[in-house]
């Protein structure tokens, strides 16, 4: 099938049926545009002109879309635009963790009423930090519009990964208050990320605070901030023991983790993201500087979703069905009940 084929027959529908969400046609008038969704068709998100399609009925894009890593995502598109009468508005478009068919748009920035009174220009994107808890920072300057003219101010926006949003990080905005270049702002921003990141002890919390966002929906940042004791959703990081558990909340997973040794002297990790009502449980060994996913190759008729509980002492798995399954240095081996 060809690239026209596929749009006509796969991705145009998809578009349309979001692009009619912003605006509904009557005659020749357009209503004014409703709440954007949550999220788009991940082939949509491939293509700068289909993208264009999704932005409110006669918004004009002033700048994007540019590749940016923010949070624990590799990869997402800053989408800006203009919208008539109402102001500027940011949305960053991101893949969603572990739904290929999807990508998720955070609003970053909403049209404010002081926008009718200024010309925005949105300057400058990047993203900075430590790796896994990278912040998005978008450098503004604020033009009074006519009739005044003339007064003019540069700012800044210091947004940070928090759950499934973001937030503001206001003294990171502080340091960045008339810089108008990105490099400037790197070199203020500096020393501050050179001590964000909390630490931890021991191999496990080292392992889980490194695993794919596929695997714990987390920023790196959020790991090891929720790895603190006296964090409200810390619960357990037994270093001794190789285990660690910490608390979901907002209907976001919970997570328990523990450390498997090999007879070669190597690891595995078993993680597993636990909701009040389901679970998912998953084996991983680090590859150099990746995880591969080893639960089919270590626990063979495994299903992900089992009722089963991670041994904070101990090398056996036990499930509620009544199974099972004994670590013995290179495998699980199935204990019958």
């Amino acid at each position: 099938m060809g690239l026209d084929s596929f749009l006509a027959r796969r991705l145009l529908p998809a578009v349309l049926r979001v692009a009619t969400a912003f605006a509904v046609a009557s005659g020749l008038a357009v209503a004014a545009p409703v709440d954007p969704p949550d999220e788009v068709p991940a082939a949509a998100a491939a293509d700068a002109t289909t993208l264009r399609m999704l932005l409110p009925a006669g918004a004009r894009l002033m700048h994007g879309p540019l590749l940016l890593p923010f949070g624990a995502h590799e990869r997402g598109w800053l989408l800006a635009w203009r919208e008539p009468e109402a102001g500027v508005a940011v949305w960053y478009l991101m893949p969603r963790p572990g739904d290929a068919a999807h990508w998720r748009l955070l609003r970053l920035r909403e049209p404010e009423p002081a926008d009718a009174f200024f010309d925005i220009e949105l300057r400058a994107a990047f993203a900075t930090g430590p790796e896994g808890a990278r912040d998005l920072v978008l450098l503004e300057r604020y033009i009074r519009a006519a009739p005044a003219g003339g007064e003019r101010h540069d700012s800044a926006r210091v947004l940070r990964r928090d759950g499934d949003g973001v937030r503001a990080v206001p003294e990171l905005q502080a340091l960045l208050d008339g810089v108008t270049d990105a490099a400037e702002a790197r070199r203020r921003l500096a020393p501050a990320y050179a001590r964000l990141l909390p630490t931890v002890k021991g191999e496990l919390a080292a392992a889980f605070a490194s695993l794919p966002v596929e695997v714990v929906d987390l920023t790196r940042l959020e790991r090891l901030q929720r790895l603190q004791p006296g964090h409200p959703l810390y619960e357990v990081d037994d270093v001794a023991n190789g285990y660690l558990a910490l608390r979901g909340d907002g209907g976001r997973p919970g997570y328990v983790a523990a450390l498997f040794r090999q007879a070669d002297g190597g690891a595995v990790v078993a993680v597993q993201q636990r909701w009040t009502d389901a679970q998912r449980t998953r084996l991983l060994r680090r590859d150099g500087a990746g995880w591969n996913d080893v639960t089919a190759a270590l626990l063979p008729g495994w299903r992900d979703g089992d009722d089963c509980t991670l041994p904070r002492r101990g090398r056996t798995v036990a499930c509620a069905d009544g199974r099972r399954w004994t670590w013995d240095g290179r495998s699980f081996q199935l204990q019958r009940p």
